[in-house]
């Protein structure tokens, strides 16, 4: 029986039939507008044109396997800022034996140290005929740096260190030394160093003569009376001074590199008696109080040294108490500069955690140690919520400690959202740059992509010292400008008076802004290669001549 036989009149049949009839056509209406909808999606996704960002993310992942485009890749990637770089391990042998050879210094054959005083004397020579002595040329190089530092008789870790005394009296200029780490940065695509420079033997005799005492405010006093103020001030006229005679020097060259913008940070020793790394750190700190080039303080040198290990928690204290007298003053320590086997276990407990608790530190160099941490897992998470970042330096870490790959504390870092730096530490004794650390990351992590290593980028800016306000909403998170610069496109050149204003008050804002113009150049460059090889790759079958070899794009 059919189904209409079911009704009782034929009326009822009528209207059921009629109702169907609509039913049929509403629901042929919802599948073609259904289908349109998915048709229009599926257009939407498929079509649209993928971003430079994207298609240089692309074209990232396509050359990481090959060490030499990477290097090329990163070489050309605008780098922002490299804040974590010493002034004078930053400096190649090369440039220690021009700059010894242009102030007649003279070198010792037994142990390769430079000075003045060597000359005339037994088993010395003037170091410039090492320009026409390849051997001695070669030895110093190798003195003064790592280069062959597998072939010494002593560990990597101790010939790091040691050569430092060794060059030392080479480094007098500064000046002239700042200068060539501002041109190599230039042709670097680094637009932002942050130079460490120390306190000085000034601001430690300082320390010597107010004597120890436990109260710190009776201490301080004892400094001021003693000439803090006299000592600082010429702390902050000797940066002031390096920074206008490096640029004199590359104004006089024609050198680009004066468009690298510098800033200071002064340190302490921390190998040396309580007293004088007080009179180092509050000459650190009040220099920085009142010096616009200086933004910040630091404690380095080897934290495995005995004095450096007893005095530790010590040397935090200090730092606390200075951070209440200089609020404003910033504060970077080199922490967990660690391994196993270098130091007690005990001494791979803490030093992290009092950096960020009670050494108030903005950011942490180094932290190898972080898994050896007592509540390893609370003090990443105190990092991450409080923004104190992590300055990586796989290079270093690598020759200094014997530290990389699975090794490295970096995926932890990275996995528990603790803002990440990427910086070169000593480039100049380790044979390095700022592009080889985001090599090693790109080889050692293939889960680290472009984006991740833009963001890194742009951290090494965030999170640097440079005075003012920033143009993102939200701190390390680049999605959102602040409400002045909310309708201007990041990095353009033409903007509303109340983003122009933002910039012209604000260094940090107008290196931001600097920075995201430069990525956007250098994406449109790697996306325009990515869309010529694609074209190529659909024209194969038509005749053409040979192609060029591959020209990297590198934006003007």
């Amino acid at each position: 029986m059919k189904p209409e036989t079911q009704f009782n009149s034929l009326t009822d049949l009528g209207q059921y039939s009629w109702l169907k009839s609509i039913g049929a056509v509403f629901l042929a209406a919802f599948l073609v507008f259904s289908g349109l909808i998915f048709l229009a999606d599926g257009l939407c996704s498929t079509d649209r044109a993928p971003s430079d960002e994207e298609l240089t993310a692309q074209r990232f992942e396509g050359l990481r396997d090959n060490p030499g485009e990477l290097r090329a890749f990163f070489l050309a990637m605008p780098k922002g800022g490299d804040i974590h770089n010493h002034l004078t391990g930053a400096i190649y042998a090369e440039d220690l034996i021009d700059e010894a050879s242009a102030q007649n210094l003279c070198i010792n054959l037994d142990n390769y140290t430079v000075s003045p005083n060597y000359c005339g004397s037994a088993n010395s020579e003037p170091i410039k005929n090492s320009y026409s002595d390849s051997k001695l040329y070669g030895q110093i190089v190798d003195a003064w740096s790592m280069r062959d530092s597998e072939l010494l008789d002593e560990s990597k870790r101790d010939h790091f260190f040691n050569t430092f005394g060794v060059f030392g009296g080479a480094t007098s200029n500064t000046s002239a030394i700042l200068a060539s780490l501002r041109s190599n940065a230039f042709r670097e695509n680094v637009s932002y160093l942050e130079i460490m420079t120390g306190a000085g033997s000034a601001a430690a005799n300082l320390g010597s003569r107010a004597g120890w005492d436990d109260n710190f405010s009776v201490l301080y006093s004892k400094l001021i009376d003693n000439g803090l103020s006299s000592v600082s001030q010429s702390l902050s006229n000797y940066i002031t001074d390096t920074e206008r005679n490096s640029l004199s020097i590359l104004e006089n060259k024609g050198d680009p590199g004066k468009n690298v913008t510098v800033r200071y940070i002064i340190s302490a020793t921390r190998t040396m008696s309580r007293e004088k790394v007080f009179g180092q750190l509050a000459a650190a700190f009040d220099a920085a109080n009142k010096s616009g080039l200086a933004v910040g303080v630091t404690l380095l040198s080897p934290e495995d040294n005995y004095i450096a290990r007893e005095n530790y928690s010590l040397q935090m204290k200090m730092v606390e108490f200075l951070h209440s007298v200089y609020p404003r003053v910033n504060i970077a320590l080199h922490a967990g500069e660690l391994t196993l086997g270098l130091v007690p276990t005990t001494d791979l407990r803490f030093h992290i955690k009092e950096a960020v608790e009670i050494g108030q530190a903005s950011r942490i160099g180094h932290g190898v140690d972080i898994m050896w941490e007592q509540n390893s897992d609370q003090v990443l998470k105190e990092m991450a919520r409080n923004d104190v970042a992590i300055e990586i330096m796989p290079v270093s870490n690598q020759v200094i400690l014997g530290v990389s790959g699975e090794d490295h504390p970096f995926p932890v870092y990275f996995k528990r959202g603790v803002p990440i730096v990427l910086a070169s530490d000593d480039a100049g004794v380790l044979r390095t740059d700022l592009s080889e650390q985001f090599v090693i990351i790109a080889s050692d992590y293939p889960q680290i992509k472009y984006q991740d290593f833009k963001k890194f980028v742009r951290n090494s800016i965030e999170y640097s010292f440079l005075q003012g306000r920033n143009i993102w909403s939200s701190k390390g998170d680049y999605s959102k400008l602040i409400p002045e610069c909310a309708s201007c496109r990041p990095g353009a050149k033409q903007i509303n008076a109340k983003c122009r204003a933002l910039l012209d008050s604000s260094d940090k804002a107008a290196m931001q802004w600097k920075l995201e113009g430069d990525l956007a150049a250098f994406e449109k460059g790697y996306a325009k290669g990515k869309q010529d090889m694609e074209f190529h790759s659909l024209s194969l079958s038509y005749p053409r001549a040979p192609e060029p070899p591959h020209i990297l794009i590198i934006p003007a």
